[in-house]
């Protein structure tokens, strides 16, 4: 089996180094993430979630990379500070390297609300994918067996096909999805009402 359970940040960078995919857990559910810069990562995502090629991915990265990557706003720098380590998504514009996963000139940004998810990302240094660790369409999972049971390791065929570890961070409490956001016209924009109830 490629899959492997670990607390080791170090083993799944790098795994995410490689181009391949890691289950990490945030403080809703597991996530799966690839190198966001990376385009044969992401569509190795794509393939193992059997996600649309239209659907955007979410993204999360520390906050040292944020003026790298992310065209934020002094108000959306506020709220990302107000909000953190909350489940919290907020739709903002990205520079040009993080342009291909934009949807309507915009990409979502994951907050980090788990120690574990920050450790990867610190550790990573790279804009990294948050997306939901399901088959597309299906329930969010929240313990390390069912990733397994759902990615199951592929034995004798190219590593393109599984996931490469699963950040072990326990069962999580099962629970509402983030909520999404959007900062506009002055106001703050509830997209999807998850568990975080926002006020601007």
């Amino acid at each position: 089996m490629y899959i492997t359970k670990t607390t080791d940040v170090l083993r799944a960078v790098k795994i995410i180094q490689e181009g391949r995919i890691v289950a990490f857990p945030t403080g809703t559910s597991y996530g799966l993430a690839v190198n966001a810069l990376f385009g044969h990562g992401l569509q190795r995502l794509r393939n193992i979630k059997k996600r649309p090629a239209e659907k955007a991915f979410s993204v999360f990265m520390k906050e040292s990379l944020w003026d790298t990557y992310l065209d934020l706003t002094d108000k959306e720098r506020e709220i990302l500070h107000k909000f953190s380590h909350s489940a919290l998504t907020l739709l903002v514009r990205p520079k040009p390297a993080l342009e291909h996963i934009a949807q309507n000139g915009c990409i979502a940004l994951r907050v980090i609300d788990h120690e574990l998810m920050q450790g990867f990302a610190d550790t990573t240094a790279l804009p990294l994918t948050a997306t939901s660790a399901n088959i597309s369409g299906q329930e969010a999972i929240y313990n390390p067996d069912e990733i397994e049971a759902v990615f199951p390791g592929k034995d004798g065929t190219t590593y393109d096909l599984s996931l490469g570890c699963i950040l072990d961070g326990g069962n999580l409490q099962q629970g509402a999805m983030s909520t999404i956001a959007k900062y506009e016209n002055g106001k703050l924009t509830i997209i999807r009402q998850g568990s975080l109830h926002l006020s601007s």
